[in-house]
């Protein structure tokens, strides 16, 4: 089954200089100048995907002769062995291993591919702690922001003194009808 990837995570070897395997990896892999650049960001790179294990080594080999030090992963489902319970006719705890199964499920910040939960996204290959390691620190300094707007619109609202809840009844010039003098009362004159 073709369920191996070939990742790189800009990592060369000691007698390697990183120009020469950047230039190396951009030429055997048809990479622009732009691209090439972003092989040594210091994110994971799925370099192949799809491929058999036989295919993967062979990548691996190849590329490690450019001095580029990659790693292969195996994305091909974990077989968990599943209790039968003879009396009951199925499987034991069938409704735990769902809620598993979905609690189990994360969203990958980098690229919003569902996947079982693993180390590294199956679509982009990015390290997932690292990531949401950075997102939860992106959306910290988010909430740090919006409680510092919020305190400086607070402190730059005019205060304004509530009106007492028993007020004194408005004065009687300021009362209009009832043969009361009203407030516009004095321009009729």
């Amino acid at each position: 089954m073709a369920n191996y990837q070939v990742l790189f995570s800009g990592d060369v070897a000691e007698n390697a200089s990183a120009d020469a395997v950047r230039d190396n990896l951009a030429r055997e892999l048809g990479l622009d100048e732009r691209k090439a650049k972003q092989l040594f960001s210091g994110r994971t790179v799925v370099i192949r995907g799809q491929l058999e294990h036989q295919e993967a080594l062979a990548w691996q080999e190849r590329l490690s002769r450019f001095g580029a030090i990659c790693r292969i992963k195996d994305l091909t489902p974990k077989k968990e062995a599943v209790m039968f319970d003879a009396q009951k006719g199925g499987s034991v705890g069938i409704d735990q291993t769902l809620r598993d199964i979905t609690a189990a499920h994360l969203e990958c910040p980098r690229c919003g591919h569902m996947q079982l939960d693993s180390t590294f996204c199956a679509r982009c290959g990015v390290d997932l702690e690292a990531a949401f390691k950075q997102k939860r620190k992106e959306d910290l300094l988010i909430e740090k922001k919006i409680r510092e707007l919020r305190t400086k619109r607070d402190q730059d609202r005019p205060q304004v003194e509530a009106a007492p809840i028993h007020a004194e009844p408005p004065p009687s010039h300021a009362v209009s009808g009832n043969g009361k003098k009203g407030v516009l009362s004095w321009f009729k004159k």
